[in-house]
C-alpha cells in the first residue's frame, strides 16, 4: 500500500490562487474555458498543460462557441513525476489528486462542486493539519 503524503504547499497555493484570481475559479466544473475548480488549478499550478488550451470551442459548421470543458491533459514531465505513462488518459482531477498527495475520498469532498471558497479553506486546513499530525507520531 503507498502511503500518501499530503503536498500542504500546493494546497495553500491554491487557495491563495484562487483568493486572488477568482474570475477563474469555478467549482461546478472541472474546466469551464479559462475557468474551473479546485482541481484545475492545482493541476496546473502543479505543471499539468491542458490537452486543449483553447478556452472556446465551436462546431465547424456554427458560429457559436462555447467555453471549453474539456479536462484532458498532455503527458508531459509533470505528469511522468506523478506516476502516469504516456498510455495513460490523464484528466484534471487525477493528476491534481496525485499532485495534492490526497487519496481518493479526500478528492471526492475537496473537489465537490458545491464547495464555497470558504469550505476549501476548511478542508485545506484540515487536510495540512491532520497531514502535519501525522508526521509527528
Amino acid at each position: 500500500m503507498r502511503v500518501l503524503m499530503v503536498n500542504a504547499d500546493l494546497l495553500h497555493e491554491t487557495v491563495q490562487h484562487i483568493r486572488n484570481q477568482p474570475d477563474t475559479w469555478c467549482q461546478l466544473d472541472y474546466r469551464r474555458g479559462p475557468a474551473g475548480c479546485f482541481a484545475y488549478h492545482a493541476a496546473l499550478l502543479a505543471g499539468a498543460e491542458l490537452a486543449s488550451p483553447e478556452p472556446s470551442v465551436s462546431q465547424a459548421d456554427c458560429r457559436a462557441y462555447w467555453p471549453n470543458h474539456d479536462d484532458r491533459l498532455v503527458f508531459n514531465e509533470a505528469a511522468r513525476k506523478l506516476g502516469f505513462t504516456e498510455r495513460d488518459s490523464i484528466n484534471i482531477s487525477e493528476f491534481a489528486r496525485r499532485a495534492l498527495g490526497i487519496d481518493s475520498h479526500a478528492a471526492d469532498e475537496l473537489f465537490e462542486a458545491t464547495n464555497t471558497l470558504a469550505d476549501l479553506e476548511r478542508f485545506v486546513q484540515a487536510l495540512t493539519v491532520d497531514s502535519a499530525s501525522r508526521r509527528r507520531q
